[in-house]
Formats: structure tokens, C-alpha cells, sequence
């Protein structure tokens, strides 16, 4: 037991009790006063309680919170939370407070519906301009497979605070799952109040995000740290998007460190070609490498080829969409994700789409044959595509792409999120064409 608890245990055994006992005993037999005597009752209560000490206060608060509800403690926390804005609002100034021109602003993806879950995998960040109202888009947070339901509000600072316990996260690098991580969202921190923008503005608004990153064992925390948003979430940022899978905390620690999961063959960047995943250099001195240390088990990788799938252009003039398309995805790579981005290699007169640094094949289309093999499973295909499109739909700068682009990458964006299991369907998505399954070979 800590000095804290032990202080607050002695204050429990003091002015404490007698303050419960006289609560609860209050409480135990209400129709044995009248209304006027029972709120004179309550208010001398308050009047003794409100004289505790510091210490004390905090123990009658612990002592009372276990007696409610889940709803009326995060009342509590929220009202707190608010309580500490606040203070340090009225402390740093004691002028009136000032008023934002912006104020930020969540938006849920609504494309989860589609999906069959029940709460969204995304939310969006935007900026709402107050006079007149214009709302800008900034960027996204975590992506989430199984869905997420944020708990947040806005503090008198115009902060965008999370609030507990929907903002802990564990964080698995995609290349090497034994290194974890796990962060809580503190707030988003909005741009300075006499910020504004105007339609088509395309600067960087300074939005901060600060978050603390946790003991993977006690979830304790390691360090506060605060990042520029949305640079902290695009690739080779802190918090890259493409980099880390996300999944919601909501198991004991001990339990989260004994889970196990295979290493998902839908990243991309590929898997290690070992059997043994080695542990990465790390600086011991600094607590974020710390957090990411823990026990690097021997894991076998098993590479599994997949069956290639082939399917056919209904119409041999769509040969040149076909190249067209391939084209722009790798002009939309370089651009968008320039650490992985996409080439194509021509070889014997196909063409297959490929990336460049990982060297992992996407797609080969055969205009001889009008035809496109599929070189991964349909999921791990359309992971590749979910992630160029995003990338390109929350790039920095939009003006290097035409209106039209920005259309087609939110919609593959969308369209490659859906669960989906023919791959026609994913096909005529990508390309906006018809095609065909290969005719059955006659035994």
C-alpha cells in the first residue's frame, strides 16, 4: 500500500466515517423525517463535509463513488474534467475568456452500418468555422476493424477531451507483431483562437494531440506526448495508420499480455521470411522503447502461396482502361505513400502491378488474353487498395489531384472497407468494368 492509501485510509477511519455513517444512515430511514427536516439533514451533511480536509474529501468521494451507477460516475468524471479546465483557464488568464473562431468537430464513418457492426470503425476530424459555419476536413483517427464508440467532449478551452474508459488503445506493428504498444487519447487540441479558413483553404491548421503511452502490464503511464494531427497518423508518422493494427483495451492487463495472435498475412509490408522473429535494437533509456519491449516468443511463419485467380474483360476494348487505371494508382502511390509506393512491370508482354519497395506483387493483367490474375486472396487485395485510397483521400495537399480523382478515391475508399467475397464485384469496383469467370475446363 502506497503512502497516499495509506493516508486516505487514515482519514476514512476519522472524519470520514462519521460523515458515511451519517450519509447512509440518512438515506437508510428517509420516512422517518419530514421533507423540511430531511433537507436541513442534507445540507448540514454537505456543510461538514465541505470542512474536510483535502485528503479526506478525496476518501469520501472514493468511499461514496463505489455506491453508484457506471452513468453517474462518468458524470463525475466529466464534470471534473471540466472543473480542471477551468482552473486552468481562470490561472493562465483571468481576462474574459477568449472565443475560437474554429472549434473541432468528430464525424462518425457511417459505412460501418453497411458492414453489420455497431459502432464505427472511424471517426473523422474536422474544423467548424463558427461565422459563417463552414466545416473543413483535417484527417482521421485510429481505424478500428471491429468498431470503436468514442467518449469525448469539448472543455472551456475549446479542447476535444476523450474521455475514460473508451480511450485506451493497443497498438501492434503490422511488420512485427510481437512489438505492442498501448496509448490513451488525452484531447485533441485545437488551433490558436484567432484561426480561420476560407473554402478551398489548404494550409495546416496546428491541431495537437496528446496522448500517453501505458505499461503494457500495469497500464500505468510511461510518458505524455503530444504530436502535430494528422501528420502523427499518415505513414511515417508516430502513429501511422499503416503501420499499426488497433484494437480497444477492454481486458484486464494480465490478460492482454498472455494473448497471443498470429501474424496477419493482410499488412503491407510483407512477413518476416524466418521462423524466429528477432527483437529490434531498441534505446533502454527511452520509455517509449520500453513499451514497445516485451517477451519475443519463437513464432512460426508460415508462407502459404494462394491460389492465383484469373477472370476475363467482358470487352477486349477495355484493354487500355485496364493500363489507364494501373497507370494512375501509381502515380496516385508515388504521390500519396512515396515509402511504399506502386510500379508497374511489363515482362513478356504482361504487366504486373507491384510494389516497389516490398517487391509484393498486387495484380498482372495479360492484354493478349484480356485477362487479370489476382497474385493475393481477395481480402489482402483489397487492404492494398483500402489503403492507397485513404491515403490519397487524406493526403496534405489535394490540390495534386483533380476533382475527379478525389471522387474515385473516396469511393474505392468506401467500396474497398465493405466486406466482400466475389471478386467480380471487387473487380468492377477497381476498374469500373465488366468481367468474367475463366469457362470450366471439360474433364
Amino acid at each position: 500500500m502506497g503512502v497516499d492509501e495509506r493516508l486516505i485510509q487514515a482519514a476514512i477511519k476519522s472524519d470520514v466515517e462519521a460523515v458515511t455513517e451519517r450519509v447512509f444512515q440518512n438515506t437508510l430511514d428517509p420516512a422517518e423525517t419530514i421533507l423540511e427536516d430531511d433537507l436541513e439533514r442534507q445540507a448540514d451533511l454537505l456543510d461538514h463535509a465541505i470542512q474536510l480536509p483535502a485528503k479526506a474529501k478525496v476518501a469520501l468521494i472514493r468511499r461514496l463513488i463505489s455506491q453508484l451507477e457506471a452513468d453517474n460516475i462518468q458524470t463525475i468524471v466529466e464534470f471534473g474534467l471540466r472543473e480542471i479546465g477551468d482552473r486552468h483557464r481562470h490561472g493562465v488568464a483571468a481576462s474574459a475568456p477568449v472565443e475560437h473562431n474554429t472549434r473541432l468537430l468528430l464525424k462518425k464513418d457511417y459505412s460501418y452500418q453497411a458492414r453489420g457492426l455497431t459502432e464505427p470503425t472511424q471517426y473523422f476530424v474536422y474544423l467548424r468555422r463558427r461565422k459563417p459555419k463552414l466545416d473543413r476536413y483535417i484527417g482521421t483517427l485510429f481505424h478500428l476493424p471491429q468498431g470503436c464508440a468514442l467518449s469525448y467532449f469539448l472543455d472551456a478551452e475549446e479542447r476535444l477531451i476523450f474521455n475514460p474508459p473508451h480511450n485506451v488503445f493497443q497498438l501492434r506493428d503490422s511488420k512485427n507483431p510481437d512489438i505492442i504498444q498501448v496509448v490513451r487519447l488525452l484531447c485533441l487540441e485545437p488551433p490558436p483562437p484567432d484561426y480561420t479558413f476560407a473554402k478551398q483553404q489548404n494550409d495546416l491548421p496546428e491541431i495537437q494531440l496528446h496522448l500517453e503511452y501505458l505499461d503494457l502490464q500495469t497500464h500505468q503511464p510511461i510518458a505524455k506526448l503530444t504530436y502535430p494531427f494528422p501528420m502523427c497518423m499518415h505513414e511515417g508518422g508516430k502513429l501511422d495508420r499503416y503501420r499499426w493494427e488497433v484494437t480497444t483495451v477492454t481486458q484486464a492487463p494480465e490478460l492482454l499480455i498472455a494473448r497471443q495472435h498470429f501474424p496477419q498475412t493482410s499488412v503491407v509490408e510483407p512477413l518476416p521470411s524466418t521462423n524466429s522473429v528477432s527483437s529490434p535494437q531498441l534505446d533502454l533509456n527511452s520509455p517509449l522503447d520500453r513499451a514497445e519491449q516485451v517477451a519475443q516468443p519463437l513464432r512460426r511463419v508460415l508462407e502459404l502461396q494462394p491460389k492465383l485467380l484469373t477472370f476475363y474483360l467482358s470487352d477486349r476494348g477495355d484493354a487500355d482502361a485496364i493500363l489507364k487505371r494501373m497507370r494512375l494508382w501509381v502515380a496516385w502511390s508515388e504521390k500519396a505513400m512515396p515509402q511504399s509506393k506502386w510500379e508497374i512491370i511489363q515482362d513478356a508482354g504482361d504487366y504486373t502491378l507491384m510494389n516497389a519497395r516490398f517487391k509484393r506483387r498486387i495484380l498482372r493483367f495479360s492484354p493478349n488474353l484480356s485477362a487479370v490474375v489476382l497474385e493475393h486472396s481477395l481480402p489482402v487485395l483489397m487492404k492494398w487498395f483500402h489503403d492507397l485510397s485513404l491515403a490519397v483521400s487524406q493526403a496534405q495537399s489535394q490540390r495534386q489531384y483533380s476533382a475527379v480523382q478525389l471522387k474515385l478515391a473516396h469511393t474505392l475508399f468506401i467500396e474497398m472497407s465493405l466486406p466482400q467475397t466475389d471478386p467480380l464485384i471487387a473487380l468492377k469496383k477497381l476498374f469500373g468494368l465488366e468481367f468474367s469467370k475463366p469457362a470450366p475446363t471439360k474433364g
